[in-house]
This record gives structure tokens, sequence and C-alpha cells, in this order.
């Protein structure tokens, strides 16, 4: 395998994996179905979920990279259809609204600000050229599009990174009770599994790419993942009866979700 069928066969894994992940609010959703309403669970994933999934979208479409576009476009859907299933069942609409109303704003105000800022240093470089130009040999129009496509990157860039780092660390506020009951049995194992196996594809794609926005969040992934999964050797899962409402966020493949309040 050569090192083209070798990255195309890792786009395809993480893709494929975080697709999955993605689908794992299925059955979040499956439960405010069956209950007819939502009990303590928090939209705030849901929310966040679609708000860093809107960021990478816009960050691989300027990349102009297919696999960063066709996975967050998917998971953008998700997540709304997901936000949309929680409104109707919750009896906190307001505070729903708000959330994505807030969680929009945000992103509106990132792409206008970004394509503000670009078009504006393309219009001053284009005349500083004009005015020093004693030559034929001036800028380029190709090297003034990639100076401030660039920097549009490292802006983007640096949300998506902050965003993806918040998601993936926000299974932490479950730490405390883990640690005070010794038991890791409100942990949800195959997700951390899975967020392992997804941090580790993009981690490798994001080092073959050389994108330090790709690779940072997700090493962070990694290392918070690991940790999680250190946690079960440190305290083996052990059953306890009968089990609170509360000890059932196992079943749920966003386990904080039943500790913000919402």
């Amino acid at each position: 395998m050569n090192g083209y069928d070798f990255e195309y066969a890792l786009r395809v894994s993480a893709s494929a994996c975080t697709c999955v992940q993605f689908l794992s609010g299925l059955l979040i959703c499956a439960s405010f179905v069956k209950k007819g309403k939502v009990s303590n669970e928090s939209v705030v994933p849901f929310v966040t979920g679609f708000l860093s999934c809107s960021l990478w979208l816009y960050y691989g479409m300027i990349l102009v990279n297919s696999t960063l576009v066709s996975v967050n476009a998917f998971g953008c859907l998700l997540f709304a259809i997901y936000t949309w299933i929680y409104y109707r069942y919750t009896s906190k609409k307001k505070r729903v609204m708000h959330y994505v109303v807030s969680a929009i704003a945000v992103i509106a105000w990132i792409v206008y600000i970004t394509y503000s800022n670009v078009n504006q240093k393309q219009s001053k470089t284009v005349s500083s050229a004009e005015v020093a130009a004693v030559t034929p040999l001036d800028i380029s129009d190709t090297s003034i599009i990639s100076l401030t496509t660039n920097d549009a990157i490292d802006r983007v860039g640096l949300l998506c990174s902050l965003t993806t780092m918040l998601f993936f660390a926000a299974p932490f506020s479950n730490l405390i009770h883990v640690i005070r009951t010794k038991n890791t049995e409100s942990m949800p194992l195959p997700l951390i599994v899975m967020t392992f196996l997804v941090s580790a594809q993009w981690l490798v794609y994001g080092r073959m790419l050389r994108d330090k926005f790709i690779m940072y969040p997700n090493a962070v992934g990694c290392m918070l993942s690991i940790i999680q999964l250190a946690l079960f050797v440190i305290y083996p899962r052990r059953s306890t009866a009968p089990l609170t409402t509360e000890l059932h966020n196992h079943h749920h493949p966003y386990p904080y979700i039943k500790l913000m309040d919402a």
C-alpha cells in the first residue's frame, strides 16, 4: 500500500467512525420519543455539536477539503435534527431557542468577520501593490489570495480546535462522581473507545496534512480518552442495585448530558 492508498483508507475509516459516533445521539432521541418528554437531559451537547460541526464545515470549505466538508455537513444535519427533537419534547422551549439562536449568531459572526477581514486585506494589499509598482513584476493575484486565505484558515482553525477540545472535555463532568464512588459503571466504555479510535485516526490524518488545527485537538482527545480508559483499570466496574436515575447515565452516548442543566 503506497502513501496515497493509506491516506485514502485513513480518510474513509476516520469519516465512517466519526459518522457512527454522530449517530449515537439517536439513542438519546429515541428515549425522548419513547417517554414522550425530556426529563433532566440537556440540549447543550446537541447545540455545541452543531456549533463544532458548523465551524469544521466552514474550515473544510476554506481548505477545499471534501473529507472535512462531507463529514461535518452530515454532523450538522444530525445535530440539527437532535436539537429539533429535543425542542419538540421539552418544556423549556425558550431556553432551547436561546441556545440555538446564540449558536447560529456565533457562526454567522465568525463567517462575517472572516469574510470581511479577507476582503479588507485583499483590497489593502492590491492598493499597496498598485502604488508601489515600478515594474511589471507586481504581486500576483494568486499570492494575495493565498496570504488572505491563510489568515482565514488560522482564525477559523483556532476556533475549531477550541470548540472540539471543549467537546472532548465535557465528559469529565462525571469524573467527580466516578472518583467518589470508585466505580466506572456510569462511564460509557464503548463510546470512550470509539472516541479514542476517532481521535487517533484524525490525529494521523492531520499529521499527514501537516495541519496543526486537526492534530492538536485530536491529540487532546486521545489523551483524555486514555485517562478515562485508565479509570476503568483503577476503578473497575461493579454493579449497584438498585440503580438510580442518575446512575443510568452510561446508557446515554453522552453521559454528561444529564449533568448539565437545560
